[in-house]
């Protein structure tokens, strides 16, 4: 057997010029690696990844062939070249190598985890959930893995079972915004707008500054009949994005449903000069029922005023 610590010093090295962005000095210090038996699959696959930083997957899918064929008896390997695998998307072969790595160590939680991820990636939506049911049988208090649980059955629409690890996840992270924001999607799924709203506020509540939450939470205090609530936070998320359409016109349906025409035609006037398809939704947009047949209101939307640049 080699000595291997001269080795490592060239492992150490090699670690220290990646760091630094000077690749071909790196692959220098990695290459010694190739001269000692026990670290040549290493040295192979830290070649590979400066290949990959490099942005040259081709070569660097060949060095990570080399470590495999280098080193077929461990599973750390071939779960490296399956990472490597899910983070290029060649997400089927990515599952085949993390089938191979599985042989080699059937309790590698993180190898199933991101085998469902691949899965779920591809939508096939039931083997992402057999794989991510084998991590709970290692590791029943994965919280990521529960959350990923949820937004599957989120997606297939099936809210009630996506409640049932959601509110698991949330008992391990109790802070997790994203699980309250999904649990307010379960609820509108299940038509149970108000129970929505609670899990959206308080989504909100540990993410205050998120758009897309005070979008989302806006439009929900106008499903559940609270313009004035809707109003304020659509003034809130204006604050920092004063040129977003979707918004502006969002405020304008709440001040509709306040009655109040006047601010609100002309909301929908500017919000349609950023986005000329506004006027689509404006036109079946329940708050603008009321206005349909005023003549201030057919005037707006029939301007032809050109877009904002």
């Amino acid at each position: 057997m080699s000595n291997i610590e001269p080795y490592l010093h060239y492992l150490e090295i090699g670690e220290l010029y990646q760091k630094l962005g000077e690749f071909d000095k790196a692959k220098l210090s990695y290459e010694k690696l190739l001269e000692c038996p026990e670290l040549e699959s290493m040295g192979w696959v830290n070649i590979a990844k400066i290949e990959t930083a490099r942005g040259r997957i081709q070569s660097a899918k060949n060095y990570y062939m080399q470590a495999v064929n280098t080193d077929s008896a461990g599973y750390e390997i071939l779960y490296n070249y399956a990472n490597f695998l899910l983070d290029i998307q060649d997400f089927e072969e990515s599952i085949e190598y993390y089938d191979k790595a599985l042989e080699k160590e059937p309790n590698l939680a993180l190898a199933y985890y991101n085998k469902g991820v691949a899965y779920a990636k591809m939508e096939k939506y039931d083997d992402a959930l057999k794989s991510y049911n084998s991590v709970l049988k290692i590791n029943p208090d994965d919280a990521v893995c529960l959350l990923d649980i949820g937004a599957i059955f989120l997606e297939k629409e099936e809210p009630a079972e996506a409640v049932k690890h959601l509110k698991k996840y949330l008992e391990l992270n109790p802070t997790g915004s994203k699980a309250y924001e999904m649990l307010a999607e379960c609820f509108k799924q299940l038509d149970q707008p108000d129970i929505a709203l609670t899990f959206l506020r308080k989504s909100f509540e540990f993410n205050p500054n998120n758009v897309v939450l005070m979008y989302k939470l806006g439009d929900l205090y106008l499903e559940t009949g609270c313009p004035e609530d809707a109003k304020k936070i659509f003034d809130i998320a204006l604050e920092s994005n004063s040129v977003d359409a979707i918004l502006i016109y969002k405020r304008a349906c709440s001040y509709a449903a306040l009655g109040d025409k006047d601010k609100a035609l002309k909301e929908l006037s500017v919000a349609m000069q950023f986005n000329p398809l506004i006027k689509e939704m404006a036109v079946i947009e329940k708050c603008f029922e009321p206005y349909k047949n005023d003549e201030q209101f057919k005037q707006v939307i029939n301007s032809r005023r050109r877009p904002l640049e």
